[in-house]
């Protein structure tokens, strides 16, 4: 055999099952037998099968290929070719959505690139893996159409050159029930949305709020009283929601209403009692999100006094503290930096006579 063919080297003779030597070759510079890196042939015969047999993109952006292979997967009745994908270093691989169906198929399948059934084949972008800075946001196909409405505008994150937000509009006859962002909608890292809708003025309304605080001194907070407000410009009578199921996303929805941009659930004080005279409205209030309104088909809200729901007390009427900084903490005393680090002073009591020595610095670790 000799030792070198064309896109092939000699690797070892064998004898096979009907008694015939036979020659294995390796493939060389990227030429593949088939799917296979390696080719057998039959004693005398001049040349091997390898050929440049590529069906994936040798590079993706910021990424290589490192192999391919004939794939039959479950659902199809055809092989297609698979490569698997690396990114160069500083990059972070992210999977197609054909291959994320679950954590567990986007473990198996890391990396993957579905590259078509042919060589002739057109790769689709969104079959092959990305590689991308450490942190970048998804992309995200924003819906054409929303209930009642349509989309107006792709809006573009300008740092990762992707959209991620998009502009609606109502049609004609219709009402926006807008997100927290108003006419816009966007969508999250999960591959949820979070979408304005239009419904019949008939129908339409908001849900108006406000914290009634009593004599308690917590800021931006209080129970919550609500009522609804409708296209025509009435309002409702004023109503309570009750406790059960009530989450943090749910403060948040009812804070974002007011102005904030975010709100936490609290147990009222002894100072901030139940609103008097006030009715139950509503109950089994939550939220899956914590970035929407209590109007987001992402927030569920039962009506009170449906049979099977249990009674509420006024204690369990809802209370909530809203605000803009996610963390605010005031340590309540003055800070010294003494060599590049905070200290706390902090006075120290001896049971005898007091030095200008009692006086430590603590630090802050």
């Amino acid at each position: 055999f000799p030792e070198e063919l064309e896109n092939a080297r000699f690797i070892a003779e064998y004898v096979e099952y009907d008694g015939n030597r036979a020659g294995l070759y390796q493939c060389l510079d990227g030429t593949r037998y088939y799917s296979d890196v390696y080719d057998r042939i039959q004693c005398g015969a001049s040349s091997t099968g390898c050929e440049k047999r590529t069906y994936c993109p040798a590079m993706i952006e910021n990424g290589y290929l490192m192999r391919e292979w004939e794939w039959n997967s479950e659902y199809e009745q055809e092989y297609t070719y698979i490569g698997e994908y690396r990114c160069h270093p500083g990059f972070e691989l992210r999977n197609p959505q054909i291959f994320s169906s679950s954590e567990q198929d986007y473990e198996d399948k890391y990396g993957w690139g579905a590259c078509g059934r042919s060589r002739n084949e057109n790769v689709d972008p969104e079959n092959l893996p990305r590689c991308v800075e450490p942190g970048s946001p998804e992309p995200c196909n924003m819906p054409e159409k929303i209930l009642n409405g349509y989309r107006v505008e792709e809006i573009k994150n300008e740092m990762y050159d992707i959209v991620e937000q998009a502009r609606y509009r109502c049609n004609s006859g219709y009402m926006m029930s807008e997100t927290w962002k108003g006419d816009i909608g966007w969508c999250r890292s999960d591959r949820t949305f979070e979408l304005p809708y239009c419904m019949d003025p008939k129908e339409w309304h908001t849900v108006e709020f406000e914290l009634v605080s009593g004599f308690s001194k917590m800021e931006n907070a209080g129970r919550v009283r609500a009522r609804h407000n409708y296209a025509d410009g009435s309002s409702g009578d004023w109503y309570a929601g009750c406790d059960d199921h009530f989450n943090g996303p749910a403060a948040g929805a009812i804070c974002r209403s007011m102005g904030f941009r975010h709100g936490k659930q609290v147990t009222a004080d002894k100072k901030m009692k139940p609103i008097s005279g006030l009715p139950f409205g509503i109950t089994n209030i939550f939220c899956y999100h914590d970035d929407t309104l209590i109007m987001s088909p992402s927030c569920n809200a039962d009506k009170y006094g449906q049979l099977g729901w249990p009674i509420c007390t006024p204690e369990e009427q809802i209370a909530v503290q809203c605000f803009n900084e996610m963390w605010k903490v005031d340590v309540g005393f003055s800070m010294v930096e003494r060599s590049g680090k905070m200290f706390c002073p902090v006075k120290v009591l001896k049971k005898e006579k007091s030095t200008d020595c009692d006086s430590a610095l603590i630090p802050l670790l």
